[in-house]
């Protein structure tokens, strides 16, 4: 029973060593264009440490042919959280991709 209890033990400090995070870790915003006909989603650049904010860029050159750009969204389908030109999202422990969002003419 204690070699079991021991086991069970490793895994636990096994799997809690492996979640820990590492704060030197540093995450990306990404934009896509999300069926745009012309032009290129705007390129951030930079490079995110988790707990800091960047500030969501406009459409850039992006265009869709009868449609009007609306907004971003975290999910391709608009079903996600949403974001304006000028709103800072807080980075987390990951990527943030950013999808355009078009309104029809």
């Amino acid at each position: 029973m204690k070699k079991i209890n021991f086991i069970v033990l490793l895994i636990l400090a096994i799997i809690l060593i492996g979640c820990k995070t590492d704060p030197e870790a540093t995450y990306s915003v990404h934009y896509y264009g999300n069926g745009n006909t012309y032009g290129f989603p705007p390129e951030d650049r930079n490079s995110y440490l988790s707990g800091k904010t960047a500030v969501v860029m406009g459409k850039n050159t992006l265009l869709k042919s009868g449609y009007t750009f609306k907004n971003w969204n975290t999910k391709q389908n608009g079903v996600g959280e949403t974001y304006n030109e000028g709103e800072t999202i807080t980075i987390k422990n990951f990527n943030v991709f950013l999808h355009a969002m078009w309104e029809e003419e």
